[in-house]
């Protein structure tokens, strides 16, 4: 089903690569940015450097969701710090004990 079968008026999806910062020159002030199989894929340094470029990405209480393993060694303290710096609470964190995946959501307190 697509977004205006769905009656999702004013929702913009895009597929586009992810590593080209032009995607994004249309997208800004996003209200909702999701960072699945994203922080896991790009190396620590690039991690931090991009969760500190998200404010020039959002909206002003924007909604950030992401995805990270937590194999050795276990980068999410790290990235929840990089939120908090960056300007953005968090409002979940999900790290099941039996897998490895984890997921969190922080929403942006700052302005753009």
């Amino acid at each position: 089903m697509g977004i205006s079968a769905a009656r999702l008026d004013g929702i913009t999806a895009t597929q586009a690569d992810a590593g080209d910062f032009a995607t994004y020159r249309t997208a800004a002030p996003a209200d909702l940015v999701v960072l699945a199989g994203v922080l896991g894929n790009i190396s620590d340094g690039d991690v931090q450097s991009t969760i500190g470029a998200l404010p020039r990405l959002c909206a002003s209480n924007a909604t950030v969701i992401w995805t990270r393993t937590r194999r050795h060694p276990d980068l999410t303290p790290a990235i929840r710090g990089w939120f908090a710096d960056a300007g953005f609470a968090e409002e979940a964190f999900h790290a099941p004990s039996d897998v490895l995946f984890s997921v969190g959501v922080h929403r942006f307190h700052g302005q753009p």
